[in-house]
């Protein structure tokens, strides 16, 4: 341990385990000023922690026998089951300069999200001025947390995790799994195991290949491929399949990790920084002499006390899909049976949750149109409220287990565009129904208007020109709302999500999607759906309705949408030679408005002479747009002027 080390222990409280049995044992291996010094206000200078948890588990404790392979992992000489995960804490230097909040950033492979989504910064250091980005977390006072949950990421700057192999009474578990590859490129041969094969026999593996998502996949003779080793399998490409092809590999693995701990070490690394005190060297205890903020009755105390007022956890994409899952589990009770998170921001997960808690689970694939159809995850329940599904007849929700046992959080659940085509956004709000589902009063759902998954990125199998539209300023003026909210102190803005009833969502087979083939615009004619069980009728996925431009009608329509330059979509297409006419990965595109009625050609949308003709007439209704959102708190005061810039 260096000089900055802290050893530290928590004791577990629930049934099955001893009051005095140790836990957690966190690590503390440095310590810097964060940012090069860079101070942030009222707030002064943050510094980080960085370490690693040294985490043992009961597996005979009833909050932890959900944990898949949990029983099979190898046991210490008390019984318990030893893990590892990573830990990064950026926290102001001065207690008494920070606010009483915790955001805990879900990583995402890794990759610290919360950085880019509300900082506009760096995904892995802290380290330089410019890291910091815009700082608007820092700027705020919060302390923001970063435990590792997925077993296998890792490497430097990485929030990663070294979970347990589980193992079988006579040797080593094994079973049967696929995994898949498309290339994407003419030259690629080798196609990555996530885990070990127990056997290099050809005769037992297959490899299929096919085109296109729904053509049916067929068998590669078995001397177009060879095992290099145990995790690598060479190929030789079929002469008739193009660069976007969907390889799928099928072999006998071997040693499973107990990936579900991902879930219960966020639960008790969260819950011990929240709680734990000066006595047990908690490196965050100090934030308890800051001012109370809790408009509660009891103040600081009123939700289990500790060094926090609050805690949020954020997550986008992949980790917005975990933070479903980890509430649909159960795992928002800690182990003292309070609340983990009092508030919960999912970003861009769909209806999707993640593939975790299995058997030879890999937390990093997830289902899309082209790519990974058939990953588990993307199946009922697929809203919040509890309800009976018309397709399987089961009854559950992703609220089910913590209203159960009290310890549901507040939830904004946010979807772009993109997440109605790529992930099955609609369900959230119909359940798999033919009706709208209402939300529970502790979820708030917003759509993006045009937005997609990953703003600004595309790659070389896309047809159409990356999508620009940063949906920041929204995430910045959510995570604001919902402190408030969780410290009760104002009421949340009100949900925008598309409904039937309001005729804001059709299926694809009826969209109103106006003819802009001139504009070189040609529409999907694929979504991605979860696939139903053997026999039993699929749930209808629906689609935001689009207005003149190809742009979408229902959601949060940020500026760009209210006043538009071009069609902004949360889609594109592979282009040929890649599995045309598919969905390119999550990836959205802009096509833009001509600039004058002299260039338009055949495009039918109006040019930007037409819609602009005065001067400053687009700077108006930027601003107009601007304004309501703030006013409906859903853009902040910094985010109107960066957009339309100060007041005539």
């Amino acid at each position: 341990m260096s000089a900055f080390g802290i050893a530290v222990a928590i004791a577990g409280a629930a049934q099955g385990q001893t009051a005095t049995r140790p836990t957690v044992s966190l690590e503390i291996t440095s310590r810097t000023a964060a940012f090069g010094g860079r101070s942030f206000g009222e707030r002064g200078i943050y510094e980080t922690l960085t370490g690693v948890a040294h985490m043992r588990i009961d597996p005979a404790a009833p909050a932890n026998r959900a944990i898949v392979d949990l029983d099979r992992a190898p046991r210490d000489a008390e019984g318990l089951v030893r893990y590892d995960v990573d830990v990064t804490i950026l926290r102001p230097r001065d207690p008494a300069k920070a606010r009483r909040v915790m955001l805990f950033d879900v990583a995402n492979r890794g990759m610290k999200t919360a950085s880019v989504a509300m900082n506009d910064g760096s995904f892995a250091s802290l380290e330089s001025a410019g890291d910091a980005g815009n700082g608007f977390l820092m700027r705020q006072g919060y302390t923001i947390v970063w435990a590792g949950w997925q077993g296998d990421v890792g490497g430097p700057q990485m929030i990663g995790a070294r979970f347990p192999i589980a193992t079988g009474r006579d040797g080593p578990i094994t079973g049967r799994i696929a995994t898949e590859t498309i290339f994407d490129d003419a030259v690629g041969d080798h196609i990555p195991l996530p885990y070990p094969a127990a056997s290099l026999d050809p005769a037992k593996a297959t490899l299929t290949a096919r085109q296109h998502a729904d053509d049916a996949e067929r068998p590669l003779p078995s001397d177009s491929w060879h095992f290099e080793d145990d995790r690598h399998v060479v190929l030789i490409r079929p002469a008739d399949m193009d660069a976007g092809a969907i390889y799928r590999f099928s072999y006998v693995a071997r040693d499973p990790k107990v990936m579900g701990l991902g879930f219960a070490a966020v639960r008790d690394v969260v819950s011990w920084l929240r709680h734990a005190d000066a006595d047990a060297g908690n490196p965050l205890s100090d934030i308890a002499a800051a001012p109370c903020e809790h408009a509660a009755p009891g103040g600081c105390t009123a939700d289990g006390g500790g060094a926090f007022d609050t805690a949020i956890a954020f997550g986008a994409s992949q980790s917005g899909r975990y933070l479903r899952d980890f509430l649909w589990q159960g795992f928002n009770r800690d182990l003292a049976g309070g609340r983990v998170f009092d508030g919960v921001i999912t970003m861009i997960p769909g209806a999707r949750r993640t593939f975790t808690n299995v058997r030879f689970s890999e937390p990093g694939r997830f289902s899309r149109q082209h790519e990974d159809h058939d990953v588990p995850g993307f199946d009922f329940p697929f809203t919040y409220a509890t309800l009976r599904d018309p397709v399987t007849g089961r009854t559950d929700g992703l609220l089910a287990r913590c209203s159960a046992d009290g310890s549901c959080p507040r939830i904004f659940h946010v979807d772009t565009s993109g997440e109605f085509w790529q992930a099955g956004a609609s369900l959230v709000g119909t359940g798999g129904t033919d009706r709208d589902i209402p939300f529970p009063e502790t979820v708030r759902a917003f759509m993006i208007a045009g937005a997609a998954h990953a703003p600004g990125m595309t790659m070389p199998a896309c047809r159409s020109p990356a999508n620009p539209m940063s949906y920041n300023p929204l995430v910045r003026a959510l995570t604001v709302a919902m402190v408030d909210w969780t410290l009760g102190l104002r009421e949340p803005p009100d949900s925008r999500w598309p409904r039937i009833a309001a005729g804001e969502l059709q299926p694809i087979e009826a969209l109103n999607a106006p003819d802009l083939s001139g504009a070189g615009i040609e529409w999907p004619r694929v979504l991605n759906r979860p696939i139903a069980p053997s026999g039993m009728q699929g749930w209808p996925v629906l689609l935001p309705r689009i207005d003149a431009d190809g742009n979408d009608m229902p959601g949060v329509r940020l500026p760009e949408i209210a006043a538009p330059n071009g069609t902004y979509l949360g889609w594109n297409l592979r282009k040929q030679g890649y599995a045309p006419g598919d969905l390119c990965f999550v990836f959205g595109s802009y096509i833009p408005f001509a600039a004058s009625e002299a260039t338009r050609g055949a495009d039918p949308r109006p040019s930007l002479a037409t819609r602009y003709p005065g001067k400053g007439d687009r700077e108006t209704r930027l601003r107009a747009a601007a304004e309501a959102l703030r006013r409906d708190r859903l853009l902040l005061d910094e985010d109107v002027a960066a957009i339309v810039g100060p007041k005539p």
